[in-house]
């Protein structure tokens, strides 16, 4: 089994490969030269932007920072469909921690109401989100926000000139 090199989902048959990267699917595969381009971003200069990305207001409440990437994951269920997934914000820590509190909520209201994925998941989806709310909070940048300013230097290199 390998993990897609865009989105870290595990590949468990097919995906794609490009240059012993591999990938999920087309949509992970098409941003391959993306990715490419963002493992080039020199470290002097993707630590700078990290810093001023780190210390920047929040962009949902304009408080002071620290700024991070914080996940929250959710889950809904009714009879035999249950969907799950897991989103990311760039935000402050009580921005962060509100949405995963809500997240918990929603999950253990909304998750439980499929067979049998439901009653599997849900425990699973809400027990995740609690503990990254309560989790101390880093006062380094995360590996997730490298990577997030990563990839907007890259997109930033790859795009084409504005005309003036």
């Amino acid at each position: 089994m390998a993990d897609c090199h865009h989105c870290g989902t595990t590949i468990l048959f097919g995906g794609r490969a490009i240059d012993g990267a591999r990938y999920c699917g087309t949509a992970c595969a098409a941003r391959h030269p993306l990715l490419a381009r963002a493992e080039l971003v020199p470290e002097h200069v993707l630590q700078k932007h990290v810093d001023i990305w780190h210390r920047s207001a929040c962009p949902r409440c304009n408080r002071p920072g620290p700024i991070d990437v914080y996940r929250h994951h959710r889950v809904h269920s009714f009879v035999l469909l249950t969907r799950w997934h897991t989103r990311q914000s760039v935000c402050c820590r009580r921005c962060g921690r509100r949405s995963q509190i809500a997240s918990a909520l929603y999950s253990a209201a909304l998750g439980w109401w499929g067979l049998p994925w439901g009653l599997v998941v849900t425990p699973v989806q809400v027990g995740r989100n609690l503990v990254a709310a309560f989790r101390a909070a880093s006062a380094a940048p995360s590996e997730p926000l490298r990577r997030l300013v990563r990839l907007q230097l890259a997109q930033q290199t790859l795009a084409p000139p504005r005309p003036e």
